[in-house]
């Protein structure tokens, strides 16, 4: 069963929120493959800022080498056939030992299985302002 199928298939929403963290940690800390969830011709934009699939896969790989760890903790979350939507927050811990929490809201299209678009604004919590540029950065 794919990660999209097994969103879906939550029966409740604290397991929807568990399986939606689940899903997000593995692909932040490199064991899920993207492609394995995401369409080829993929779109994410956050904060205004466009990421096609090359460059979302660029973007995983900057997150884990800028940071020492990320979590998430999804607050809400809700899932159906072309659609998960979701409220999370994120804690980035960064080699030095400085910490940031990011509010984000997202909005995934769901299309034959897979997330082939991503609408999200972000907001930072606490830490530097520049911390909130994590959320699109590429390099």
């Amino acid at each position: 069963m794919n990660i999209i199928n097994t969103l879906l298939s939550a029966t409740d929403s604290v397991t929807l929120r568990q399986k939606t963290e689940a899903f997000l940690t593995a692909l932040f800390t490199g064991n899920l493959d993207p492609a394995e969830v995401f369409s080829p011709d993929y779109q994410q934009y956050t904060d205004g800022n466009l990421l096609d699939f090359p460059g979302f896969v660029q973007h995983l790989s900057h997150v884990r080498l800028h940071t020492r760890s990320v979590t998430f903790r999804v607050v809400q979350a809700c899932c159906n056939d072309t659609l998960l939507a979701d409220r999370h927050i994120v804690t980035v811990v960064y080699p030095g030992g400085n910490q940031a929490e990011i509010e984000v809201y997202m909005f995934a299209t769901l299309r034959e299985g897979k997330i082939c678009r991503i609408d999200e604004v972000t907001r930072l919590i606490s830490g530097e302002m520049s911390d909130r540029a994590l959320a699109h950065a590429t390099h």
